[in-house]
């Protein structure tokens, strides 16, 4: 991944560029990071300049609009926090407890996590948050696992081996091994839009690219596939960020 930067009019705007060996046309994103070009393996760097200003009056768009949304604050492990859950918020509560294992259970619209009451507050705010990653890692792998796999099978495809991570901006990835990686942040998200998800991976298993015949798989399981890709982009899930 490199840096560049490119002047769009008044602006000077700087964008990630990767290459994929899968990408048969040039892709851009636009998300709270900023903008991110993908090139085929062929194109050169002057092409991804060139993509930028054709689409310049888009991206200048969505970046304003990303600017103009409040930006949730980060995790701190507090009680009383909010933590993203499906398209709501479960309310996190910490209870401190005089054993020195840190446990984690859903009461109602609660995540409790009770913690070890003589660490310090530092610490004891930390072993928080590493609780909550690990639920939400273990939660996401047990909600997005049966989701793949039926979709998969719909597909006629092999059940694929689904693994969890915590990912900055890629909501899933297929490998040509037939493995599928899931982003763990998508459980705050409305279920509809999880599933979007897995349907969009699962119909990597059979054309690893975006071509016609990738987008006539995603067709036949989600009709509805483009407005749920728009719901995804245009939504902030509640709660706080980690």
């Amino acid at each position: 991944m490199i840096t560049r930067t490119i002047r769009l009019g008044e602006r000077e705007l700087a964008y990630t560029l990767t290459r994929s060996a899968r990408r048969r046309t040039i892709g851009l994103k636009v998300g709270p990071d900023g903008l991110s070009v993908v090139l085929p393996h062929r194109a050169s760097a002057s092409d991804a300049d060139r993509a930028v200003r054709e689409r310049a009056d888009w991206i200048v768009a969505r970046l304003d609009q990303h600017a103009r949304r409040a930006k949730p604050a980060p995790l701190v492990g507090a009680d009383g926090e909010l933590i993203g859950w499906l398209g709501g918020a479960l309310t996190l509560r910490v209870i401190a407890h005089a054993r020195a294992r840190t446990t984690l259970a859903r009461a109602g619209d609660d995540l409790e996590v009770r913690v070890d009451g003589s660490l310090e507050p530092a610490l004891r705010a930390a072993t928080v948050r590493r609780a909550l990653s690990r639920w939400r890692r273990e939660t996401a792998l047990a909600l997005v696992t049966p989701k793949v796999s039926g979709y998969a099978e719909a597909l006629g495809a092999p059940r694929p081996a689904v693994r969890v991570r915590e990912q900055a901006s890629r909501w899933g990835s297929c490998s040509a091994d037939g493995s599928i990686r899931m982003n763990a942040r998508l459980i705050a998200y409305d279920e509809a839009l999880i599933d979007y998800v897995c349907a969009h991976e699962a119909c990597h298993l059979l054309e690893m690219n975006h071509s016609r015949r990738f987008y006539a798989l995603l067709d036949q399981i989600m009709p509805d596939h483009k407005a749920r890709r728009a719901r995804l982009r245009e939504t902030d899930p509640p709660g706080a960020a980690f």
